[in-house]
Formats: C-alpha cells, sequence, structure tokens
C-alpha cells in the first residue's frame, strides 16, 4: 500500500492512493480545548488548553477513525475506532533497539516489527527476516512503480509505504508512524527547546537496554 501526502506538514494532510490519486484519509491537526474540571463550565480556561492539540485522521467519508491528543509535541492519548489507549501502549511491551543513531521501536502487532528511526529516515522492519515491511519516503518522485529521491527539495513528495498484515488495521499503522515520525525529528532534529522532546523513549529511558540488548540492526 501506498500513499502520497498532498502537504509537506505531516499533521494536516491527505493521504492519496498513490496509483489512482483517490483519496484515502485526510489529516488534521488542530488546538483542543480542555475545560478544567473544577472551573466554571462557561469560563475557558487557556492554561489547561494551552499547547493542547488534536490530530484527528478521517477516512474518505469524513469520519473520525483515529484520534492523537498532543501536550506541546508529547503523546497523551490515542484513540483507534473504538479503543482508547495511551500512547506508549499503542506500541509493544518488548525491548526496544538503541544502537548508536538507530532507535527501534515494537510493534504491538507482532513481536518480530518494529519501527527504525535513523537521523535520515523511517522504516517499518520486521527483525527476524531483516524484510523491511513500510517505509516513509520523503521527497520523492515516482518512476513507474518506483520512487526515487527528487534532486530538488521540495520538488518531490512524501510518500507512506507499508505492507498490510492480518493483525492490525491501516488506521493504527498510520498513527503509529505519526508518533514515531515526530519522536524521531525530536531526537536526531531536536525542537526548540529540550522540553518539548517526546518523551516516550528517551535516551535516559533507554540507558539501561545497552547492557541488556545484543540485538543486531539493519
Amino acid at each position: 500500500m501506498l500513499f502520497k501526502f498532498t502537504k509537506s506538514d505531516i499533521l494536516n494532510s491527505s493521504l492519496v492512493h498513490s496509483e489512482t490519486g483517490a483519496l484515502g484519509y485526510t489529516i488534521l491537526t488542530r488546538p483542543h480545548f480542555i475545560r478544567g474540571v473544577d472551573k466554571d463550565s462557561d469560563t475557558e480556561s487557556e492554561d489547561d488548553s494551552r499547547d493542547t492539540r488534536r490530530t484527528a485522521i478521517c477516512n474518505k467519508a469524513g469520519s473520525v477513525v483515529a484520534e492523537i491528543k498532543w501536550k506541546g509535541f508529547q503523546p497523551i492519548e490515542v484513540v483507534i475506532g473504538k479503543e482508547r489507549i495511551s500512547a506508549k501502549g499503542v506500541f509493544g511491551r518488548q525491548s526496544g533497539i538503541l544502537s548508536g543513531n538507530v532507535l527501534g521501536i515494537p510493534t504491538r502487532f507482532d513481536t518480530e516489527h518494529f519501527w527504525m528511526a535513523l537521523p535520515e529516515g523511517l522504516t517499518l522492519l520486521d527483525h527476524d527476516s531483516n524484510q523491511v515491511k513500510g517505509q516513509f519516503h520523503t521527497n520523492s518522485l515516482r518512476v513507474g512503480d518506483r520512487l526515487i529521491a527528487a534532486p530538488i527539495p521540495g520538488l518531490g513528495h512524501d510518500y507512506l509505504e507499508f505492507e498490510t498484515h492480518p493483525l492490525v488495521s491501516v488506521e493504527e499503522l498510520i498513527v503509529t508512524f505519526i508518533l514515531v515520525e515526530v519522536l524521531r525529528r525530536s531526537r536526531f532534529h531536536p525542537y526548540p527547546g529540550d522540553h518539548d522532546r517526546p518523551k516516550m523513549w528517551r535516551a535516559k529511558s533507554l540507558a539501561s537496554l545497552r547492557q541488556r540488548l545484543r540485538r543486531t540492526t539493519l
């Protein structure tokens, strides 16, 4: 399955099927206002809502099929269909992979599938077979059945490619892609102000894995 982003902002873009141009999903991110439970219902709490955003993933009919709620750049809650879970709960519980400039985050639907984040890109890898099951192609051009890097920045489009899996929905793959890509950018291309970096898998939280982890990657 190959989706093309119609805009460079992955949090505000349509995903269209690359071959047909038909709309698959729409991703919209807007400020999300939350009232404090102890506040008067007629008053809006700017302090509580500041930097709080909601990313909605809509299907081609316009129905919301998944959501991500953010506090700054921190994902705080995920909704996929009727399932409401923490942002970390959408990933697997097995150990992650930390090796040099490689950060591997396990999926929850397959113990051998890891999102592999590197400074230069993001892939979904079957660790057992070492086969790529998904990839984020940035600034690329489609030539026949292939994607090639555009020779000039901004000339191409971003593409999200992945193989379907019987144990996971397309919506969950899109949600986990967004979460890991935001994490990847914050880790390898930090935002101004380290306090805005997503905390799910910071280097500090993975430091203990270096002694336990002896897995090779990529």
